[in-house]
This record gives structure tokens, sequence and C-alpha cells, in this order.
């Protein structure tokens, strides 16, 4: 609420204010979701549950709505989106604290006193003395939540194929393919931000990019039709890889039949590995699966090391403990590749970091040496009084 408090936004002055935002209905839409079925596991003393789905929404929460709205929090005045985005945070946090309650009841008490009690004194004062929340079914669009979570889950696919190729997500990369052929537009426009890639393509054949390895688990398979094994590898292989992975990853059957003998295929009995091929790294989960053209042009390399500094930069505003609005000069010195990178985009690295002004190789005692992507590069900040 740090940005709240810089904008001294009053959220009880907006009581009636619509939102029009999708990210706004689908939070809302989560936070009646989240308070039915809490409520309906308590009702049943299953409170490990209850408790589950209060974490489980806590992250949604932070990890995705928090870091989707960052540029509306951030963004200049009080105009109508980021007033939605304060608004909707505001209701989502008090009712979630209410949530809590009985689970956690001392560190909500104090939330409760900071949000609520602190702006208005005529409301019960504590947490604890406050009405369970009243779910709003008007609110509740499964449909906005579907869609919403399965771009949710392909974001944290592709993060699982970046880090298997050991590729950070601040660099860019070309193209993301995703087996799945239906997601509306503002979702793969979602992926491509939070996944850093220029392109997505839907329907991909997963063949195409990824060797799939199927083959007999000994210890089960062996076991019961050990004679056979050299048979069962054969009909295996004639098989459609990448749709015989799928079947038992999901929990499917796949039957083949050997001299007279039907033999049931499944995730008990087959090890399944699957790799993305050269230039491609893949993940996936269920009937999902992702792959991420690993291709690092000049121009994408470039891209990425200027996210690089801008991020050193960022690190070192918090490390000096600088204001959030503190405006700065910036030092830097390197080799002539990497400043002509920083004065080829010298304004991005201004307008994000709010630096008035670049000196580049001056003299300075408080120099931090950064490696960015490979190259060396000296930083150092001063705040403008």
């Amino acid at each position: 609420m740090l940005y709240a408090e810089i904008d001294q936004f009053n959220p009880l002055k907006y009581k009636d204010f619509k939102l029009t935002n999708v990210m706004d209905k689908w939070i809302i839409s989560k936070l009646n979701t989240l308070i039915k079925e809490v409520d309906d596991r308590l009702e049943h003393y299953d409170i490990t549950a209850a408790a589950g789905k209060i974490e489980a929404f806590t992250d949604e929460l932070s990890n995705w709505y928090v870091r989707r709205n960052r540029e509306r929090f951030w963004a200049k005045g009080l105009e109508d989106d980021k007033v939605g985005a304060f608004v909707t945070l505001y209701r989502v946090l008090v009712t979630l604290i209410k949530v809590s309650a009985p689970f956690v009841p001392f560190i909500t008490d104090e939330i409760y006193q900071n949000l609520v009690v602190g702006l208005d004194d005529k409301l019960p004062e504590s947490v604890h003395l406050c009405l369970w929340p009243e779910v709003c079914e008007e609110e509740i669009n499964k449909d906005l939540e579907k869609d919403m979570d399965l771009a949710y889950k392909i974001v944290k696919l592709g993060r699982s194929a970046r880090n298997s190729a050991n590729i950070k997500n601040r660099q860019p990369l070309s193209e993301m393919l995703i087996s799945i052929d239906n997601l509306p537009q503002y979702y793969e426009d979602i992926v491509k931000e939070e996944l850093n890639v220029k392109t997505v393509k839907l329907g991909a054949d997963m063949g195409e990019y990824v060797d799939f390895e199927i083959k007999p688990n000994l210890p089960v398979l062996g076991k019961e039709y050990g004679k056979l094994i050299p048979k069962i590898r054969e009909e295996i292989s004639k098989l459609n890889q990448m749709d015989l992975a799928n079947k038992v990853k999901n929990g499917g059957s796949e039957y083949i039949e050997i001299e007279d003998t039907q033999i049931e295929l499944n995730s008990e009995n087959l090890l399944v590995t699957m790799q993305g091929k050269e230039g491609f790294t893949f993940s996936g989960e269920g009937e999902i699966g992702v792959v991420l053209d690993t291709h690092i042009t000049e121009e994408l390399k470039e891209e990425g090391m200027v996210r690089e500094i801008l991020s050193k930069v960022q690190n070192m505003r918090k490390e000096r403990d600088f204001e959030v609005l503190d405006h700065i000069i910036l030092y830097v010195a390197g080799d002539e590749k990497i400043e002509n990178i920083i004065k080829k985009n010298e304004a991005t690295i201004k307008r994000d970091t709010l630096t008035e002004k670049v000196v580049y190789h001056q003299e300075r005692e408080d120099y931090a040496t950064n490696n960015i992507n490979g190259e060396s590069l000296d930083i150092d900040v001063e705040v403008i009084k």
C-alpha cells in the first residue's frame, strides 16, 4: 500500500466505484469463491482444506494480481484505472483478513487496525468482532476464473521451461509454442508479458519440438511379462509417442496385444521422459505443453542486457534506502560495447529508474561492479537533492 500512501488515497471515498478492469473482476470473483469454499469447509470441520484454500488465494493475490498490476499502482495521478486497482486491493485485503482471522488471529487483527480502524473508527475495534463476509453471487464469474487460471498455469509452465534451460526471465525470447488451441487474446498478451516472449503460437504440435522417450518400467512389466519385453518395446515404438505420453501422464491407459496377451500400459509400468529438442525447452502438465524457442539473436541479447542493467540500478536504489520517488544521477563505467548499449537505450533507462542524468567514466569510490550477462559494468547512484 506504499503507493496508496504516496497518493494519499482514501478508499472510503470510493465505496460505490464501478470496476471495469478484467484483473479486478477476476480477483473479486476469486475472493467470493474463497469465502464460499472456506465457509463450506469450516462447516464440515475440514480445517486443513480451509487453510489450504486461503494459502492458494494469497499466492494468487501476491504473485499474480499484485504483480500484474504494478504499473497501475505506479501510474501518476488518480485516474480511474489506478483507483480501480486501489479499491480492489483494499477490499480484497480487508475481506481476506476477516476470512483468515480464525487461523491467524493476531496478525490479522494487527492488519485490521492499520487498514480499517485507522481509517474509520466507527467500525468494530477488532477483526474478531466483525461479521463473516457475505458471498456476492453476482460477482462470481466461473468462465473468467477458468480462463485466468489457464493463463496462470501456462505462465508457471513457461517459467519452469525457462528454469530448465537456465534462461533468466529478463532475457527476451522470440517465440513460445503452446499445445492448446484456444486462449483469448487478453490472456495471450498476459502470457507474453509475464514470460517476456515476442510471439505466442497456439495449437502447436509438440512432437515437432520435443523428444519423447517411453520405455517399459522393467521392475513392473518385467516381473509379469519378462519374455515379452522385447516385443513390448517394439509395440511401444509403433505408437504415437506424444499421444501415449499425454495419455499415461493424465492417468489413462493404452492397450496392446502380444501373442494373444492383452497388456495394459499406464503410468505405473511405463517410464516417460520429454525433453525439448536442440534450441528449444519444454515443460508440460496434463494436456498442456509449452515450448520456448531458446535461440537468442543479437537484438534479443541487447534487450536482455538493458533489462539486467535496469534490475541492477533498481536493486542499488533499494540498498541505498532511496525513497520510491527519489530522482537520481546514474554513474556507469564499462567497456565500449556495454556503454554503447546504455547510450542507445538511455531514454528507457532514465524513465524506468527516475534518472535525470547518466554520467560515463567519472572516478567514483562507491562504484559497484556488476555482471551484465558476462559483461562487467560499474554502477553508482546518487540522489538529486
